[in-house]
């Protein structure tokens, strides 16, 4: 007994949840960022012959349910920025900070892409005399204005279905973010921690009464799957859980029965999705109660994660280095990915069989989108970052720019803990 109890203590050593810090960062959350890029790559990316391979059978099923990343970001982003603000509400520079900060993070790759999409490619297309480009193109930019004022998930919600060009369709769910992120602020100043609790739980009912609503009145699915309203759900779960761990001593009453139950909540999703398809694609399960359910089982993963020692099995599975390194580029990857796809699509594989093809495409946009993700990073993304160490969070200890050793920590922190960014798929 002695000797089980050992290894059970190192596989799965306990955390003591009185000494949570809430404010460090978490290497298990990057993993899991990571994870969610990875199943919105495999759900665009990975298209595979159907050969009745049972390893293939199980990576189509695992590639046609890989847009639940985009759930996975927005609880993850609503855990995260809930937590930013709940930290900082009521102290000088709240809104601003929370802003300006968000703002260098988001804009410079987001809008240097649009500027690129709009303006440079076109131009050189022509200059190229490839026509047929500038075509593909002409759709969308005769809507760019939506996509300059993050309003194009309510021009799809609008339309009731996805642009044909398919060139900027992704970009949807980057206007779902920033729209919680200028309202949010306001909502968690003015509610108590008690009020903004009652609050999610009323937007994750009303998300879900609305999306089932609008279904079965024959709205498509597409404007139940892109407005900010009907996602609240998700946004909400993320809330819900930063709110319980910042509520005294319920890390402590939790901390023991966490774990099993997001494991419980797994074995219980997939059992509901055997009979009712709640992770097929664009089915009205997923539509409906599949975001909800969907929400809640990441939900309850993140708090595990939050809870569990880095010793611990699963911390150390989300540790990994290949994961961490995804969801450190995580948001220029989403970004990049379809671009990157188009172009490896284009290049003639017919020299490898049918069945490797879809896996050589998959590598190869995978490691493209990585590796441009970083050159992103290194040249763009990290001097506008540097720009944090001007604008402080309100919780943190102000560095004068002069002190060079307080500069480089804090951007250090700010690129570690602040790389949060949504994804999604159509």
């Amino acid at each position: 007994m002695q000797i089980a109890e050992k290894i059970r203590s190192f596989v799965f050593p306990g955390k003591d949840a009185s000494s949570l810090d809430l404010k460090k960062h978490l290497p298990a959350l990057d993993g899991l960022r990571g994870l969610a890029v990875l199943l919105v790559l495999c759900y665009d990316c990975l298209k595979l012959h159907h050969d009745g391979f049972i390893p293939t059978l199980i990576a189509r099923k695992f590639a046609a349910s890989g847009w639940i990343g985009v759930d996975l970001f927005f609880v993850l982003s609503g855990f995260l920025i809930t937590g930013i603000l709940l930290d900082t509400v009521g102290r000088k520079g709240y809104w601003k900070s929370f802003i300006l900060r968000r703002s260098v993070r988001i804009f410079p790759l987001y809008y240097g892409t649009l500027i690129v999409v709009f303006g440079i490619v076109p131009l050189v297309w022509l200059a190229l005399g490839y026509e047929s480009g500038t075509g593909a193109l002409a759709a969308v930019k005769e809507t760019q204005f939506w996509y300059w004022s993050y309003l194009q998930n309510w021009l799809f919600a609008w339309q009731g279905a996805w642009p044909d060009g398919r060139v900027l369709n992704h970009f949807w769910s980057l206007a779902v973010e920033e729209q919680f992120y200028l309202i949010w602020p306001f909502v968690v100043v003015a509610c108590s921690r008690k009020r903004l609790a009652w609050l999610c739980f009323g937007l994750c009912l009303f998300a879900l009464t609305l999306r089932y609503a609008l279904l079965v009145n024959g709205i498509p699915g597409v404007t139940t799957y892109v407005m900010t309203i009907t996602r609240m759900d998700s946004l909400c779960a993320g809330a819900l859980l930063a709110i319980a761990f910042r509520s005294p001593g319920w890390a402590s009453r939790w901390a023991k029965y966490l774990p099993l139950i997001c494991a419980a909540s797994f074995v219980v999703l997939i059992g509901i999705d055997s009979v009712y398809p709640v992770l097929k694609s664009q089915s009205f399960a997923a539509y409906s109660i599949g975001h909800t359910l969907i929400a809640t089982v990441f939900a309850l993963l993140i708090g595990t994660l939050v809870l569990l020692s880095q010793r611990h099995l699963l911390s150390r599975l989300f540790c990994f280095p290949g994961l961490i390194s995804l969801g450190k580029y995580s948001y220029a990857i989403y970004v990049f990915h379809r671009f990157v796809y188009r172009a490896v699509k284009s290049f003639d594989w017919s020299f490898l069989p049918e069945s490797s093809q879809g896996w050589a495409i998959f590598a190869a946009t995978l490691v493209s989108s990585y590796l441009l993700a970083r050159i992103s990073w290194i040249l763009w993304e990290s001097p506008f970052l540097a720009l944090k160490v001007y604008m402080p969070r309100p919780d943190a200890d102000a560095h004068s720019p002069a002190n060079g050793n307080g500069n480089r920590n804090q951007i250090k922190n700010s690129q570690q803990q602040e790389i949060t960014q949504p994804i999604a798929v159509p």
